[in-house]
């Protein structure tokens, strides 16, 4: 199971002389560890990765169910069936050990069974499926291993709202990361209006959601980095001239650490929250059961490196353009105006001292933690290295040899959602047959 490689900037939109609805967003930035350290010393050992294909779905011009638009995460059942969670079309498509069609589950609308604003899912490790769909109240929507609609579990939004990221945990729990929140100001509110639980600015909450209707339990909280202060801020006025929209963003911070997490089978959490090589292994009680480490020390950040962090960030902004800027009512000035603000932040922009050394971590069905370093750069082109939680070394594959997938699955299988030149979405599956060393 795939956990977040990118930052997307935390905006808050206000609509001036109205209601306004805030999100408060998470960060991730995360970082030093706490617990006994269990020495995995020694050079990289080479890992050789013996694979076989299997099947891959998705097409621009096909069957309804295998025209994806736009899949953000991907599971396997007990059964060797993949899911594909495809928030885009408001569905689940479940697809068979051979690649065969199996069943939708779900479809836009607001009743029963059906998906309204889908932010997050997962699949359950008794086979059923829980998609979080954001509204007022937010919901969990339930559905059986045979994708019929079971029940709706409503979520309190301004007590905690998961996350783009759900670990299934035994018991029917989903761990998730951030602890977004809904704030809703109004006639007599205040900004000093606080939960008195606001975490610490310097620290990053991991909770869980039981699926019973009761409010988010925190499990950890991470490392943080303190924050890097406000941004840039700009306000356009909407296509029909009523409204004045007001864009807040925070300062930009290059090279943040991430919060990588995915659940053993035994319960306990494999947590990256540090600039170096560092996984703590958390248990269902929130202590630090034992802290991994390998001596793989972060790159200094330098001026070059600042600058080459710039330029990319800047071309991959205007690459996309205005057109990558989803606002309701699609107003070309207010666009526009979140552009340059854009623009002007990353010209602000400011930097860690360190490029984070970890870039992902999953758990595969053997219990082996896969850990993706980053590149020079920070991007998701380093090696790959796997150990046990006991500590124990398996190896190290290269940089452009086999990545962390999507999903795990029965008998090695692995998913892999990848997108062709046009954008088109498919997902690949492999069977991993080895790891030689």
């Amino acid at each position: 199971m795939t956990r977040s490689r990118n930052r997307i900037p935390c905006w808050s939109f206000v609509l001036l002389g109205a209601v306004g609805a805030q999100i408060a967003c998470g960060n991730a930035r995360n970082g030093d560890g706490e617990g006994d350290a269990t020495g995995l010393g020694g050079p990289d050992v080479p890992l050789a990765a013996v694979t076989e294909d299997v099947y891959t779905v998705g097409a621009i011009d096909g069957e309804d169910w295998e025209t994806f638009s736009n899949i953000s995460s991907v599971w396997f059942d007990a059964a060797g069936n993949l899911h594909v969670f495809d928030p885009g079309a408001h569905r689940v498509v479940v697809v068979g050990p051979s690649g065969e069609f199996v069943r939708t589950v779900g479809r836009q609308g607001e009743g029963p069974g059906e998906i309204g604003n889908p932010m997050s899912a997962a699949l359950l490790l008794d086979g059923r499926l829980a998609v979080f769909e954001f509204g007022m109240p937010g919901a969990f929507e339930l559905f059986g291993p045979d994708g019929a609609y079971l029940e709706t579990v409503t979520v309190d939004l301004t007590k905690g709202m998961p996350g783009a990221e759900l670990v299934p945990l035994p018991g029917g729990r989903l761990l998730t990361a951030g602890r977004g929140r809904l704030r809703i100001a109004g006639p007599g509110s205040s900004p000093d209006d606080e939960e008195e639980d606001e975490p610490a600015e310097d620290r990053r909450p991991l909770d869980v959601f039981s699926l019973e209707g009761s409010d988010p339990q925190l499990l950890y909280e991470a490392w943080d980095l303190p924050p890097a202060g406000a941004g840039e801020e700009a306000s356009a006025v909407d296509a029909g001239g009523q409204r004045q929209i007001m864009f807040r963003m925070e300062r930009i911070r290059a090279f943040e650490p991430g919060l990588h997490f995915d659940a053993l089978s035994d319960g306990r959490v494999a947590l990256a929250d540090s600039t170096g090589w560092r996984i703590k292994l958390v248990a269902p009680d929130g202590s630090v059961d034992e802290t991994l480490e390998r001596p793989v020390e972060p790159v200094r950040v330098t001026a070059s490196l600042q600058e080459e962090e710039r330029r990319r960030r800047s071309a991959e902004m205007e690459e996309g353009g205005a057109s990558r800027i989803q606002i309701i009512g699609s107003a070309v000035d207010v666009a526009q105006g979140l552009l340059d603000a854009m623009r002007r932040g990353v010209e602000d922009m400011i930097f860690a001292d360190e490029v984070p050394v970890i870039a992902n971590v999953a758990v595969d069905l053997d219990d082996r933690i896969w850990v993706a370093r980053s590149g020079p750069l920070g991007q998701d082109d380093g090696p790959t290295d796997i150990v046990t939680p006991a500590g124990g070394y398996v190896g190290t594959l290269s940089p452009d040899g086999l990545r962390i997938p999507g999903a795990f699955g029965v008998g090695g299988l692995m998913a892999y959602v990848e997108s062709d030149e046009l954008g088109v979405q498919t997902v690949r599956v492999i069977r991993l047959l080895s790891l030689d060393r």
